[in-house]
This record gives structure tokens, C-alpha cells and sequence, in this order.
């Protein structure tokens, strides 16, 4: 009996009759994970991640404090130098999210289950995504002295709790941030200014939220973009965010952390408070921005549905970043 062929098959997932046939699908599927993620993410809007292109490096130049002096009638001022340094961030991880089903059919036709992946997939990236910038805010907090090691440029600030019922007293929590912007202040940082925002856990934010001093507030980045779906607080006129991504445990293996970056992602953050940090306190850079696609593998006969991205983060200009500790 011959096989019957149809010509012109109607392929409802392919774009405009052509080309891939689950275009249409992985379009809302990439849609549905970036929607996912830009909800779940606190940290990443403020981070200002540029482009890694042609190279797996990028630098970031400091230049340090300028020296002033009198004129003296009659003669020429001598000039002076500003003493320059770098810091150098490498890209060299790529992060992802996959899936496999045996029946593309629930990936084309059904909604819920497409949705669900994707919010499985989005929710894991952001999750990923903010806590390494945290990881990295807090490691730049930590730094005593500056990562450029030139004049003008400092250390971060720590300002340290007595005990850890503190970290829950609302009044305690709230003196500890106005001593953090003080101790932030007398390195030259200007906490609104420069765009300063605190993370803190749930159970911080909700002790924050009974200090009479504490206002509400709206997530605004330094690119003037209003983050909505963020439960925010002021204080001092600092946006104060609640998220699980602020780091409480002592990470190690990290997905970014290798020899050569020298696991710049492990640490101990088990007595972590707060980080506060500006978008300049890290140098960020992207590689591979959110991609996803979903594609047949001959070997175990089914399809596999990605999500993937590299990106990297390190230390700036640490006197941008604080933190709040339990000593």
C-alpha cells in the first residue's frame, strides 16, 4: 500500500510557513522563561552586565585621586599623575537548564506543560544568576583594601552584629544599616547618590518592617527603570529588597567557581545579614545572553528543551559595597 505524503503540510509552530518547525513554540517558550526570570530576579536589574564579545575577558580601568595645589604668580604649576590600575573579569562558564520529554507534542500543544518548564527553568536561572552577584557584592563588602590598589580607592564596609537574635530585632537591624551607610559615607560613597541597594532574607525585611523609621518604597534601577513585584522598603532613602538569593550557607562547587578564577564563588556566608551594593561595586559581563531552543536527539529518541547563558561577575570598586554580618 503506498504511503500517503501531503505536500504542504499546515505546521502550526512554524513561522510565517517556513523554516523551523517548533519556531513559534520556542519563541514562547524563550518568552515564557525570561518573563519568569525578569519576575524571580532582584539582584540582576541593578547590575550593569556588559558585553564579552570576541574575547573571554574584559577590564575595567581605575584611575586614582587627583592631587591639587596652589598657584604660585609667576609660575607654572607642576603636573601630577594619577596613578591607574585594572580589573579583569573572565567569562568562561556556560550555565544551563535542560529538559527531555519523549513526545514533542506537550511541548507544541500544551500550554501548561511548556509554561511549567519554563517557569522550573526561570526561577532556577534567577535564582542562580542573583545569588552569584550576591556572592560577589559580599565579596567585595569583605575586601579591606581596594581590588584597583590605587589612591583614592578603598576597601569595603562590614558592620558586624552582636549576636544572631540581632539580626531579627528591628531596632538593632535598623541602627546596624545607619551605621553601614556611615561607615560607606566616610569612604566617599554616597549610599543614594550611587545607587546603593540592600538585599536581606525574609525574615530580616519582615523584622525591618517594624522599625517606625522604615518607609515603603519602589525598586528603581540606576537606569531610571521602575522593578515591579519587588517588596521594597526605605530606610535612609535606600531600597531595601527582600530575597532567599542573599547567600546563608557556606557554598562550595560552585557552577562558576574553578582553578582559574580560584573559586571566586565558594565561601562561608553562613552569618551574612545584609549586602548593600552599587552597580558599580561589580564589574559584570555577559557572553551568552538567555537562550533557549528545544531540539531532536536521534540517540535517545526524544527532545531535549534548554535554557542556557554565561556570564561572570567580580569585585569593582569595593568601597560601593557593604554588608552586615553576625560575628
Amino acid at each position: 500500500m503506498p504511503i500517503l505524503t501531503i505536500a504542504n503540510p499546515t505546521l502550526p509552530n512554524q513561522q510565517q510557513g517556513a523554516g523551523d518547525d517548533l519556531a513559534l513554540a520556542i519563541e514562547d517558550f524563550t518568552g515564557e522563561v525570561e518573563g519568569t526570570l525578569n519576575r524571580r530576579s532582584v539582584f540582576a536589574p541593578h547590575v550593569n552586565l556588559r558585553p564579552v564579545r570576541g574575547t573571554s575577558t574584559i577590564t575595567n580601568e581605575g584611575i586614582g585621586e587627583s592631587t591639587l595645589q596652589a598657584i604660585v604668580k609667576g609660575e607654572a604649576p607642576d603636573p601630577t599623575i594619577n596613578e591607574a590600575n585594572r580589573v579583569n573579569l573572565t567569562v568562561d562558564t556556560t550555565i544551563i537548564a535542560r529538559n527531555w520529554v519523549s513526545q514533542i507534542d506537550d511541548f507544541q500543544k500544551n500550554y501548561a506543560f511548556r509554561a511549567e518548564i519554563a517557569m522550573e527553568h526561570g526561577k532556577k536561572i534567577a535564582k542562580f544568576t542573583d545569588q552569584a552577584f550576591a556572592i560577589q557584592a559580599a565579596k567585595a563588602a569583605a575586601l579591606t583594601a581596594s581590588a584597583f590598589d590605587i589612591p583614592g580607592h578603598q576597601g569595603g564596609t562590614t558592620e558586624t552584629l552582636a549576636t544572631a537574635a540581632d539580626a531579627t530585632d528591628p531596632a538593632v537591624l535598623y541602627a546596624a544599616l545607619a551605621n553601614l551607610f556611615a561607615g560607606m559615607e566616610e569612604k566617599d560613597a554616597d549610599p543614594q547618590a550611587d545607587n546603593i541597594i540592600v538585599g536581606v532574607r525574609p525574615k530580616q525585611f519582615a523584622a525591618l518592617m517594624q522599625a517606625e523609621q522604615i518607609v515603603n518604597g519602589e525598586y528603581v534601577t540606576a537606569q531610571g527603570v521602575t522593578v515591579p513585584n519587588v517588596k521594597i522598603l526605605k530606610a535612609f532613602g535606600v531600597p531595601i529588597v527582600s530575597t532567599n538569593n542573599v547567600p546563608n550557607t557556606n557554598v562550595t562547587g560552585h557552577l562558576l567557581s574553578n582553578a582559574r578564577n580560584s573559586n571566586a564563588f565558594n565561601g562561608d556566608f553562613t552569618k551574612l545579614v545584609a549586602v548593600a551594593f552599587s552597580p558599580r561595586a561589580l564589574l559584570a559581563g555577559e557572553t551568552i545572553p538567555l537562550t533557549a531552543n528545544a531540539w531532536w536527539d536521534e540517540l535517545t529518541k526524544g527532545y531535549y528543551i534548554d535554557a542556557w547563558l554565561a556570564f561572570s561577575a567580580t569585585p569593582n570598586r569595593a568601597e560601593l559595597a557593604g554588608r552586615i554580618v553576625i560575628a
